[in-house]
């Protein structure tokens, strides 16, 4: 441990606890693609059509936007690892709820994952901020969001492989809960830096949390500066949305990939975004604005949404990896960003809260988004219109970032 928290003679205490949050993050981030990724098995057990992954995938996002709604108010007496802790609890015992096999208990599981992820956003970058130096900010951010491609990686080479050799996908089912629900007792155990600089507050009284939300959400629009990267992270996150809740299945029912092979090219997509954050966290932070970085990424994530319709029936192995790969560095590696542009932007002592309402309004469009595009994909019976659509979106809301920042910009100082 003394190697990692000192690099060049210098000390720095807060690497483990990156580490520590980081894990829990790829845990978390395990249990909510751990359904996408048997998409085809789920929706046939429960008699849906393949498509109607798609709600699964808006469930989980749902149940994280009540939470980033009401749990920062609601738990403001709790230290952020304990509710991470809570997170990991919440969502093992949901993911068991899946095995029974019927279509309203799968979405009332995928809700209930959803609002066990709901405290990694807050939680962890209410832990980071405090003790992280500004100038590794986004850096260190997208080292901590580096968790949920890892955490999708994992569950996209793990999970198909214990339902092929023990059991099925009750197996695997059973093997993401028991990875979560061990992250949380682990996380018992911990008594280092976080809980001498996370300061708890006392709870609040049951009026603020009826009116948390609406707080939250006018404390956002009052920012000019908030309120772009918010719009921003809503764009790219139509897109990332799509990408996670619907390519194992986009492979195995239009290009007509086995659910092990669809799950190997979305660990692909997975491992591939794990250094793409952690490299575009080190880009925002040489360009010293993150704003920037977001239009850059925009731009990027909707061209490779339009290249993902040249996949099809007939195409390569080899194409499917190389648009995989993009996908990975591209559609799903701004989030590190996105919440160095919230924290920073946050008033003093805000910072979860920010974050929560920000990222609410990023899993709106997880939430609305798989379902509008999944009515595209059956009225079109096809996938391409739907891809279509979903990147123009995000190069949309570049040009709508650089023009935004460019007038803000001009302005004089007051």
């Amino acid at each position: 441990m003394d190697r990692l928290t000192r690099i060049g003679g210098a000390a720095r205490p807060w690497v483990p606890l990156v580490v520590l949050v980081t894990l829990v993050q790829a845990v978390l981030a395990l249990m909510s693609r751990t359904l996408p990724i048997f998409g085809m098995p789920l929706t046939e057990t429960g008699g849906m059509p393949p498509e109607a992954v798609g709600q699964l995938s808006s469930a989980t996002s749902f149940g994280s936007m009540v939470f980033f709604l009401w749990g920062p108010a609601l738990l403001a007496g709790v230290q952020p690892l304990r509710q991470l802790q809570l997170g990991c609890a919440t969502a093992a015992l949901a993911m068991l709820a899946c095995a029974a096999g019927r279509w309203e208990g799968m979405l009332l599981a995928a809700f209930l994952i959803g609002f066990g992820y709901g405290p990694s956003a807050p939680a962890g970058s209410d832990l980071l901020m405090r003790i992280v130096p500004r100038g590794r900010r986004a850096t260190i951010f997208s080292i901590k969001q580096a968790g949920v491609p890892l955490g999708g990686l994992a569950a996209g080479l793990l999970l198909p492989a214990v339902a092929a050799r023990f059991g099925g996908v009750t197996a695997a089912l059973a093997t993401a809960s028991g990875l979560a629900m061990a992250t949380a007792f682990a996380l018992g155990f911990w008594s280092g830096t976080a809980e001498s600089t996370a300061s708890a507050r006392g709870a609040k009284p049951l009026h603020d949390l009826v009116l948390a939300p609406v707080r939250l959400l006018a404390l956002v629009l009052s920012s000019p500066r908030l309120r772009l990267v918010t719009a921003a992270g809503f764009a790219l996150g139509i897109a990332q949305g799509i990408v996670m809740g619907f390519y194992p299945v986009f492979l195995s029912d239009h290009a007509g990939w086995s659910v092990a092979a669809a799950g190997a090219a979305f660990a692909l997509l997975q491992g591939i975004g794990v250094p793409g954050r952690i490299v575009m966290g080190w880009l925002s932070d040489r360009m010293g604005e993150p704003v920037r970085a977001m239009a850059g990424l925009c731009f990027a994530s909707g061209l490779t949404m339009i290249l993902l319709t040249t996949i099809g029936p007939d195409s390569s192995a080899a194409h499917v990896g190389l648009l995989s790969a993009l996908a990975g560095l591209t559609v799903v590696s701004w989030n590190g960003v996105f919440l160095t542009g919230l924290a920073e932007a946050a008033p003093e002592g805000r910072v979860g809260e920010i974050t929560a309402a920000g990222t609410f309004v990023l899993f709106s469009g997880y939430v609305v988004c798989p379902l509008i595009i999944q009515a595209v994909f059956t009225a079109t019976e096809g996938y391409t219109t739907g891809l279509l659509i979903s990147g123009a979106t995000p190069l949309l809301a570049g040009l709508a970032l650089i023009a935004g920042h460019v007038r803000h910009a001009s302005k004089p100082p007051a």
